[in-house]
């Protein structure tokens, strides 16, 4: 597959999506493209991030002679050909320990869990060096993110929870996190807001974390379609005893955490899905009790698990080849849910359901439903007249609504079973 270019992307953003993919996927750059982008280098057209996210990426695919003419944009001689000096170069309005991270990461060097944790508070702080903010997003996504990496700077994320959420939650039914990716969907409806109605009515009190849309997909992410069904956000943690919609309660990323918030702008500079993608989902201020994320691709399952666990979440599902972006199960495929419930002494047992929708229907659909640029407002619509009277003029909607909740029910099933930590007293609560 080509890589696709909008009219509208600047040069810089057309090398990033050249040689920012990844191992298997980066493309080397035309000797036009590399003029072009040293042109606006010089010019001071490039943001910092994307300028930071550009080169990092070029780095690790290997410099070739086409792009050699880039290196007229450092100081010194041949800065593009070692790593060391150019990460020095792109950081150096950096703190001096962030330069040396940014040059251990450039050589490939992983960090322990406490360098992660520095190395997030300084991504998630506001000062200068936004350059160096883009050159760890990029290079950690190339080389792909360690555990102790991801555990390190999830717990500087953590540590941005605004006052007003830092309060325990109130006493009640056990909390269940739904964690639909923020970076939005371009080929199907999204059905979260039925879910969390879905584990409302088993008596679990859910809490949905949204944001602003980070892309790549911009047709719609969760905030779009709960701003349309016009739900109530929180404003802070004891709204969790007051404010609610059928669908649960909503949760806005700007007013939990301002400086994961201000990671949007940048995120939407270095193009490519960066670590915060994945861990922003994971903020926890009601410190609930189950997570519900996904995994399209079969690594990143393992690889949720681990995540969650290291969070501290005690009950844990990982939706597994269901609708890509989303919570959303297939029509056509097994959807694999993963599970995982924390024991009495800290370690976590491991469980996978194959779900197999056919046969929990009972009929089949001729092809899976794929859309071209869905609108929210269709996607609202839909979901309220679910709502309303439990079916649409949809069938592919119906059926997936149908079958996720039902995927759901015997995830939930399976970890109230197996949980023998925190979530006794929420069974406790729902049998009183």
């Amino acid at each position: 597959m080509g890589i696709t270019f909008n009219p509208s992307d600047s040069a810089i953003v057309r090398g990033i999506k050249t040689v920012g993919v990844g191992k298997k996927g980066s493309k080397s750059l035309s000797q036009e493209l590399a003029k072009e982008i040293l042109s606006d280098l010089k010019a001071g057209k490039v943001p910092d991030a994307a300028k930071g996210a550009f080169f990092a990426g070029l780095s690790f695919k290997g410099i070739e002679l086409e792009e050699i003419v880039l290196d007229q944009y450092f100081e010194r001689e041949a800065t593009l050909l070692n790593p060391n000096l150019l990460a020095r170069s792109l950081c150096k309005d950096a703190p001096e320990l962030i330069q040396w991270i940014c040059e251990q990461v450039m050589m490939q060097n992983t960090l322990d869990k406490e360098t992660a944790y520095a190395l997030g508070c300084f991504l998630l702080s506001d000062g200068p060096a936004d350059a160096a903010r883009g050159l760890i997003a990029s290079a950690l996504r190339v080389r792909y993110e360690t555990d102790d990496e991801y555990e390190g700077i999830l717990k500087a994320i953590q540590q941005t929870i605004v006052p007003g959420f830092l309060s325990p939650a109130a006493k009640g039914s056990s909390i269940v996190q739904l964690a639909e990716p923020f970076d939005g969907n371009d080929k199907s409806y999204m059905i979260t807001p039925l879910i969390g109605r879905y584990l409302m009515g088993l008596n679990y009190r859910v809490v949905h974390l949204v944001g602003r849309n980070s892309g790549p997909k911009f047709d719609l992410n969760l905030l779009d379609v709960a701003e349309l069904l016009k739900v109530p956000f929180m404003k802070n943690a004891s709204d969790l005893d007051q404010v609610q919609s059928q669908f649960g309660w909503f949760l806005r990323q700007k007013e939990l955490s301002p400086a994961v918030d201000r990671w949007v702008d940048i995120r939407r500079q270095t193009v490519k899905r960066p670590f915060m993608a994945t861990l922003e989902k994971f903020l926890n201020p009601f410190h609930a009790q189950v997570i519900a994320t996904s995994a399209f691709h079969p690594p990143y399952g393992e690889k949720m698990l681990t995540i969650s666990e290291r969070a501290g979440f005690p009950g844990i599902i990982v939706i597994r080849n269901g609708i890509e972006g989303s919570l959303a199960f297939s029509l056509k495929r097994e959807t694999r849910i993963l599970c995982s419930a924390i024991q009495k002494d800290g370690t976590y047992l491991r469980h996978e359901i194959v779900f197999q929708p056919e046969k929990f229907l009972v009929e089949s659909v001729d092809v899976e439903e794929k859309m071209d640029h869905p609108k929210a407002v269709d996607n609202a619509r839909l979901i309220e007249d679910y709502r309303r009277t439990g079916k649409t003029e949809n069938k592919h909607f119906d059926l997936r609504v149908k079958a996720t909740c039902e995927g759901f029910r015997m995830a939930m099933e399976w970890i109230g079973q197996n949980v023998r930590a925190t979530m006794d007293e929420g069974r406790r609560t729902r049998n009183e």
